[in-house]
Parts: structure tokens; C-alpha cells; sequence
């Protein structure tokens, strides 16, 4: 035997804790969550293997670590194999970045809030550094692996293969989406190729990170659960979806989105999510449909971290558990308290290993919050309420439901958790809703269902509902006062108020008010709901279309549809004379059924005119003996009430126009009025209405209507503030761009811009220009002194990329106006560029201004106009005027009468 080099021991080790994209983007994302950023950027090209960039802002490595952060086990997070006992970081091992470096090519980028500026670091494949030189980036730590797998051709051959390399991207966003969930303060960014693939800003609670997640519709679907017990220490908290809620919003057949935590670690827990699976398909109504799918939730389990041992597999997915029985307890308990006992499960009946109703036993200091979906039992007679609270007592005291009536959350005892299946509940929640209800103890009602049967009839009888007891309404009784409970009931308000006092009616032959006797002459309720179209009928060669279409695509999937006509044309007039006379017999019983059914609609339609003429003759006779009927409202009636959309009483047709006083000395006056409210400033504008249908306003100015077009004005004002105060952003250029007097035109543009404003010199001996008028035009300028001016030396760092083609001759403009027109402010040295760009801006803004402008919002731009801008310049950006000249208002009733007749 002979030791193996030290390069291969390297190389195998780290193949084994590296095996994908995923690895690295979870490796290098915990670290950066462990450094304790609120940012994170995770960059992929090519799938990840060209590039993989994981950028941060977090605390940064300090200069001390540099030499050692790629070496392997070399770590920060602990000391000694006791400190994972209070393990709170989700590194170790110290194993990543140089596992990371082992395959590919890494360069590392870091700043910490004591260094001035940012170091890049290039590492080789033993974790040693080769080059360092200073970056631009802030605060945090970027790390970039590229080439992955580079020496590793057989796993780089496995991702050639398009479709595996986006399921490696899909894993990757599912890993991102769930420290997203359990990191809600956490802002992620994943681009793939330069191109946001998924992102999630920054909230305030777990809840509106699912909403991130999941979307809105699905969270809408999940309720809050907790679950705190103290020996031996476990909580849970998160998001489980609703009982009976709709699988598509809840459910997926994927396990992307069920997200399984400890202590804030995303784990596989197959255990845990069995157990979710097996509760979850029990409260849905479709139980073999939702067996095969897993639930959206969020769930964290909190236990102390000498009870966890993370150090299973390299990926640290895995975890085993000291308390392993007391965890699966403590979750199985909170899936009772929301959705009761599994029905799948036979063990709760025949008394298997898993816990059943007599065996459970919640810990005794467990404390489970769940907003718990109860039910409430509305009875209205308050003699039977009386009743049943005596007869469950006599039963069985102590087999009552204690349980606080409260929407929001319940505190669930041992006694809540046994009761939780008794019969008084399985015939009745299946039809009441789940969400929204509250549960009543107080009231025994026991349904004539399977389960319920059970204990009346005994152990061996079984009573099943027919279909015909459900339809009449006789399948579920009351046990005390044997009355039939409807699945739906109507309550109408009786027309006479006779018998609130609690008598009973005399009358015994009274007919059921839920039940239509007759047939109304009107469209009815009902009707509406069973109306379908009557289709039209098919001929003979639609019908072998529709037989042979199928055939064709299967033969040739790759055909179009002109192809697809073309073949089955050719083999309708290929087909022989027994085959037609087939379609041509289908298609003359579309017809006859066709016909039938026009027939019958047509018969309908005459019995409908016949019983209306019939119900008008009743009423007219009924009107000349003048009888009053006055009867309660029948259940058909109060539907057409509903569903009718013509009212119930006739109503006055609105008046279109209405009539108003006018003269020409009412209207003067009232102008004079309003012109002279204020005597100090009787010619300045005054605004007189709004009109709606251009978004303008009619102002008055002295004698004059004119009108204002508010948003000109409000361009002119963006734009001269944005001159005036807007500073464009810089970016640093990769490489300086050096200044010469040629390159701006003479020594004198030299001298002008080295008599600029500059601050003061820097630790490395630089000097950058702080003139306001470079700065805010997006120029980055700096100088390096020399010993004579010959030496020195001038580049511009930065400069502003918001405008295509900007650079040195912009420069050169701004410092030609300072030199030529002695421009003192920034917006006198704007280069035409930045005008433009301004301008455009200006618009932009102006254009997201509401379209109905208030009057105190008017007022405020008139003000501004008059107080910002110069009379002359009363046009906006694009040269059009603010105001429009409408009409001039007469002193006299004869200069009114030339303006009419000038009109007419």
C-alpha cells in the first residue's frame, strides 16, 4: 500500500461533499446567513456550471481569517466538538469553500465595516491565495465559483442534458424559496443568464413570506398552528392548510412546497411528512386523490440543540433526533387539534402501535394553539337546548367538549383531543362549513349516520343512508325531539307575526313551505338553473370527422390542421357505401332529436302564454269582487325576488333634463363676485370649475375665461426642479479613464477644472472632486498629486450610464459653460444630454399624475407656477401654452347682445 497525494485526497473528498449546482448555492448561502445579511444575491450562467456567484451584506471575513477561509477545516462557527451541543450557526465543518475550490475556480470578494475598502481575492485549488487586488463592492462578501466540475468530466457530462440542468435550476429555487419562508427579513435574488428568475423582498412575518411563496390564494387556505410543551422542550409553529380546503390551492403532487424545518434548518423529514400526508387526506373530502399529493405548510420545529445531530450526510439535510417519539407526539397532536383524527388510519379502531382515542396522552404541560375549525349547532327552540344540556349530562359528565368558543384560537386539552371523535360530529360536519363556525357542547345531536348507528344498534348493525331518505330530507334526525334535519332550510319572514309568542298554528293540514306544489306561469329559479342550449344537429361527415380526427393525429402527431382536413377528406370519400349509410343514419337521429327538442321548447313557450292568460283572468276576477288574499311568502316566491332583475314596483323614469334660471345680470354679477374677493389681488388667476371631460380647468383672470391645462404646467415644474436638484447616479468604470489637455480641449479646460471644488486628500494620497457640477452630472473625478504638476495625474472613475453614449464630451461641455458663460449653478452647466434625459423624466412623472386633479391640487400648481417660473415662459417642455383663451366676459347686457349675434 502507498498513501494517496495529497491533491487526489483533496479532490475525492470534496467530489464527495459537492456533487451539484444545488450543493454550492446552499453551502455558500449559509454562509452568508451565518455572517448575518438581510441581501442576497444568487447569480447563475449556464445553469450554474459556467458561473455561480453568491453575493451578500453580511459582517464580511476579517483580514485575520483571509490567509485560512478557504483551507479546509477552518472555521469560525466553533472550537471544539462540545460546542455542538449549543450549535446555532448552519456551518460547521469548515468544508465548503474548500470543497468549492477543490472544483472549480473561485475569487473571493469581502469588506468589513472596519476596512475602507474592498479586497478580491483569487484562491487556487488548495485554498491558497495567488492574487489580491481592491474592488469596488460594499459592505459583505461575494463569492464566485466558475468552471465547476471542470475536473470532473463525467459529472460535468451528466448536466449536458437540457432537461436535468433545469430541474437542477428548479431545486435550486425550491432551496432559495425556503430560507425565503424561514428568513422573512431576508431579501433574495436568483437570475439565471442575467435574467431574474425569481426574487422575494423584504416582510415583516412568516406569513407574508408564504404569500411570496405560495401566492396569495394558497395562504388564504392555511391556517397558523403552535404547539409549545416544556418536558420535554419542543415548539411548533407554522402554516397548515385548512380541513376540507381545495387541493389544487393546498396541495401538489411535488414536495417542492412543503417546507420542513429544525431549529430554522429546511430538512427531509419523511416521517414527519407522512404523518402530515395521512391527517391532511383525511380531512378532505376526496380521500384517494388527496393520498397521492403533498401539502403546502410550514412548519418549524424548535428543540434544544444537544437533542439534534445534524452530522449525518454532507449536504446536512438529515437529522436524527434524541427525542424522536416525543417530536412525532407533539406534531401528531397538533394535527388532531385541526383536523381530528385520521379516519384512514385503522389502527384508532383497532387498537394497533399507533396511538389511538383512548391512548393518546398529550404531555401534561402541552399547550396547542390552532385557530380550530368547530362547528356550531343552531337550535332555536330554547326548551330543547334545555333538554339536551340535561340528557348529555346524564349520559356521561365528564365525556363533555370543553373548548372555548373563540374564531381565532382555542386551547386544547386531553379531554378536547379524546372527544375529538365522538359521534357527535360525524354526520354534522360533513355539511356545515369549516372555516368560519363555532362549536356548541351543550347540544347532543346524534345523526342516524354509519358511525353514529353504532352505538345504538350495536357493534354488529350497521344503518346506511339510502338516497332516497337523504332527498326527502328524512336521512339525519334530532335524538331528543326525532325532528328531520333538513340539509338546507330556508328562512323566509312571515308575512303576519301571529305566533311569536309560541303558540302553535291550528291549522294541521297545512302544506310543507319548502316544497313547489304548482307550476308558475313565469321563468322560475329553478328553470334557470337547468336551462342548457339546445345544440344543433351534426351531418353525416362532422360525425366521421369526429371518429377519424383522433386517428389521424395518432398515426402522424406531427401533422397540422390543413394536413389533418386533407386526410380526413380522403378517407370519407374512400370510405364505402356501408360506412356512409352508418353516418348517414347517425346523423338523421341528430336531427329527429333536434327537432324533439325545438318541439318541446316550443310547447313550453305556448303553456307558459297560456298560463299567463289564465293568471291575468284570475287576477281581474279576483279584482271586481274585490277579494284581499293575503298570504305568506312561498319559497319560489322569495327565489323570484332574488333572481328577478325587474323591480318590484314601478319606477318613475328619470328626468333628463331640468329646467334653471338664467339671465346675463345673474351671471355678471356672480363673475364680479368671484373677481373681486380679494381686492390686494383682483387680476391674479381664480379657478371657476373642472372640466371633466378634458381634465382641464376654466380659470378667470380679470375679465377673461380661459382655460388650464394643468399637467403642462406640472412638466415645466418637474423639469425645472429636476435641472435645478436631480443628481444621476455614478458607476465606477472598471478601468480609469485618464485626462489629458487634449482630450479636453486645452490646457485652460485643464485649469478650470482643477480650480473645481475638491475634499480632501484620502489615507492613499487620492483626491475626488466634490463640484456639485460634476457630481451631480454623474461624473466621478479623480486626482493623484505628484511632486510637479507634470506628475500629476487626473482620471475620471465614474460616470453616469443612464444615457446612451455619455462620456468625456459631456465633460467637456460642462466646463466650456463654466468657462465661457461663467455658469455658476448646476443647472446652468447641464449638458444637452441631461437635458434631454431630464425632459423625458419630466414627462414620465408628469404621466403618472392622476387624471382628475383636486381644486386644492390645482390651486398648489398655480401657486408654484407663479412663484418657480417667469411670467414670459408660460409654455410647458414641448412648447405648448398653459392657457387657452376661451371668451371674454361683457360689463354690459349690449356688449353680451354683439357677442350673441356675432355667435349666431
Amino acid at each position: 500500500m502507498k498513501a494517496l497525494p495529497p491533491e487526489t485526497v483533496r479532490l475525492l473528498c470534496s467530489s464527495q461533499v459537492i456533487t451539484s449546482v444545488l450543493n454550492v448555492v446552499k453551502e455558500l448561502t449559509e454562509n452568508s446567513l451565518d455572517a448575518g445579511s438581510s441581501s442576497l444575491e444568487v447569480k447563475l450562467e449556464n445553469y450554474g456550471l459556467d458561473r455561480i456567484e453568491v453575493r451578500d451584506n453580511g459582517s464580511g471575513i476579517k483580514a485575520t481569517d483571509v490567509p485560512v477561509m478557504a483551507v479546509q477545516h477552518y472555521t469560525s462557527k466553533i472550537s471544539c466538538h462540545e460546542d455542538l451541543e449549543h450549535l446555532e450557526s448552519y456551518g460547521f465543518r469548515g468544508e465548503a469553500l474548500a470543497s468549492i475550490c477543490a472544483i472549480s475556480e473561485v475569487v473571493i470578494t469581502t469588506k468589513t465595516a472596519d476596512d475602507d475598502f474592498s479586497i478580491q481575492y483569487s484562491v487556487d485549488h488548495n485554498g491558497q491565495i495567488v492574487l489580491q487586488k481592491p474592488s469596488h463592492l460594499g459592505e459583505g462578501t461575494s463569492v464566485c465559483a466558475a468552471n465547476l466540475f471542470k475536473n470532473l468530466p463525467v459529472r460535468r457530462q451528466y448536466y449536458s442534458n437540457t432537461k436535468k440542468c433545469k430541474e437542477e435550476l428548479k431545486r435550486v429555487q425550491n432551496l432559495l424559496m425556503a430560507y425565503a419562508v424561514i428568513k422573512p427579513e431576508l431579501r433574495i435574488t436568483l437570475s439565471h443568464n442575467k435574467a431574474v428568475v425569481w426574487q422575494k423582498s423584504r416582510v415583516s412575518d412568516h406569513r407574508t413570506a408564504l404569500m411570496a411563496v405560495l401566492g396569495a390564494a394558497s395562504v388564504a387556505n392555511m391556517l397558523p398552528v403552535q404547539h409549545h410543551q416544556e418536558q420535554p422542550e419542543i415548539d411548533i409553529d407554522g402554516f397548515l392548510p385548512k380541513p376540507g380546503s381545495d387541493l389544487n390551492s393546498t396541495s401538489s403532487y411535488a414536495p417542492d412546497k412543503t417546507f420542513i424545518f429544525v431549529n430554522s434548518r429546511p430538512v427531509h423529514a419523511k416521517e414527519i411528512l407522512k404523518l402530515i400526508k395521512q391527517y391532511y387526506a383525511s380531512a378532505q373530502s376526496n380521500n384517494e386523490s388527496a393520498n397521492r399529493r403533498n401539502p403546502f405548510l410550514m412548519m418549524n420545529i424548535t428543540i434544544p440543540a444537544s437533542t439534534v445531530d445534524v452530522n449525518l450526510t454532507p449536504d446536512k439535510t438529515e437529522v436524527m433526533l434524541q427525542n424522536k417519539e416525543e417530536v412525532l407526539l407533539a406534531v401528531e397532536t397538533m394535527l388532531i387539534s385541526l383536523y381530528g383524527y385520521s379516519t384512514g388510519d385503522d389502527n384508532l379502531k383497532t387498537g394497533g402501535n399507533r396511538p389511538n382515542a383512548s391512548s393518546v396522552d398529550v404531555p401534561e404541560h402541552a399547550n396547542v394553539v390552532v385557530p380550530t375549525p368547530t362547528t356550531d349547532i343552531s337550535l332555536n327552540d330554547p326548551e330543547l337546548l334545555e333538554n339536551s344540556s340535561i340528557n348529555a349530562d346524564k349520559q356521561d359528565g365528564e365525556q363533555s367538549l370543553n373548548n372555548t368558543a373563540n374564531t381565532s384560537s382555542s386551547s386544547i386539552s386531553e379531554d378536547w383531543v379524546i372527544n375529538r371523535s365522538s359521534s357527535d360530529f360525524d354526520g354534522i360536519n360533513s355539511s356545515l362549513p369549516a372555516d368560519d363556525v363555532v362549536m356548541n357542547s351543550t347540544a347532543d345531536l346524534n345523526c342516524n349516520s354509519p358511525k353514529a348507528s353504532k352505538s345504538d344498534s350495536g357493534p354488529g348493525q350497521e344503518s346506511e343512508v339510502s338516497a332516497e331518505s337523504w332527498s326527502t330530507g328524512r336521512a339525519f334526525s334530532n335524538q331528543i325531539t326525532r325532528e328531520c334535519l333538513e340539509p338546507v332550510k330556508l328562512h323566509v319572514p312571515k308575512a303576519n307575526e301571529e305566533d311569536l309568542g309560541g303558540t302553535e298554528p291550528t291549522s294541521t293540514s297545512k302544506r310543507p313551505s319548502n316544497v313547489i306544489m304548482e307550476k308558475m306561469a313565469k321563468l322560475t329559479a329553478y328553470e334557470l338553473i337547468s336551462n342548457r342550449s339546445v345544440r344543433q344537429p351534426l351531418s353525416a361527415f362532422s360525425l366521421f370527422e369526429q371518429d377519424t380526427r383522433s386517428q389521424v393525429l395518432q398515426e402522424n402527431p406531427r401533422a397540422s390542421p390543413q394536413d389533418v382536413t386533407t386526410a380526413v377528406k380522403e378517407r370519407w370519400e374512400s370510405l364505402g357505401e356501408e360506412g356512409r349509410k352508418k353516418y348517414e343514419s347517425k346523423a338523421e337521429k341528430s336531427l329527429n332529436a333536434y327537432n324533439l327538442q325545438r318541439k318541446r321548447a316550443t310547447e313550453g313557450g305556448g303553456q307558459c302564454g297560456e298560463g299567463k292568460k289564465q293568471m291575468s283572468a284570475e287576477s281581474s276576477l279576483n279584482k271586481a269582487q274585490g277579494v284581499k288574499r293575503k298570504a305568506p311568502l312561498a319559497n319560489q316566491q322569495a327565489l323570484d325576488k332574488l333572481f328577478s332583475s325587474q323591480p318590484s314596483s314601478k319606477r318613475s323614469l328619470a328626468k333628463l333634463s331640468k329646467p334653471l334660471p338664467f339671465s346675463i345680470a345673474t351671471l355678471k354679477q356672480s363673475l364680479n363676485l368671484l373677481s373681486y374677493q380679494n381686492s390686494s389681488s383682483a387680476q391674479g388667476l381664480r379657478l371657476v370649475n373642472r372640466l371633466a371631460s378634458h381634465g382641464a380647468w376654466v380659470v378667470l383672470c380679470g375679465r377673461k375665461l380661459m382655460l388650464l391645462n394643468p399637467f403642462r404646467v406640472e412638466e415645466a415644474l418637474l423639469f425645472k426642479r429636476l435641472l435645478k436638484n436631480n443628481i444621476l447616479p455614478t458607476v465606477r468604470q472598471q478601468t480609469p479613464v485618464p485626462l489629458t489637455d487634449g482630450l479636453l480641449g486645452g490646457p485652460e479646460y485643464m485649469d478650470v477644472l482643477l480650480n473645481m471644488e475638491k475634499d480632501s486628500a484620502c489615507f492613499n494620497g487620492h483626491i475626488y472632486f466634490t463640484d456639485p457640477r460634476l457630481v451631480a452630472n454623474g461624473f466621478e473625478i479623480r486626482m493623484i498629486p505628484g511632486s510637479s504638476s507634470s506628475e500629476r495625474h487626473v482620471e475620471v472613475t465614474g460616470m453616469a450610464d443612464c444615457m446612451p453614449f455619455f462620456g468625456i464630451g459631456d465633460l467637456r461641455e460642462i466646463l466650456q459653460a463654466i468657462k465661457v458663460r461663467d455658469a455658476k449653478t448646476v443647472e446652468q452647466c447641464r449638458p444637452l444630454k441631461v437635458s434631454n434625459y431630464l425632459e423625458s423624466e419630466a414627462v414620465r412623472l408628469a404621466r403618472q399624475l392622476p387624471l382628475n386633479l383636486s381644486r386644492a391640487d390645482v390651486t398648489n400648481t398655480l401657486y408654484r407656477m407663479k412663484h418657480e417660473l417667469e411670467e414670459e415662459s408660460q409654455v410647458c417642455i414641448h412648447g405648448r401654452p398653459f392657457f387657452h383663451d376661451l371668451v371674454t366676459v361683457p360689463e354690459t347686457e349690449q356688449e353680451a347682445l354683439q357677442i350673441m349675434s356675432s355667435s349666431c
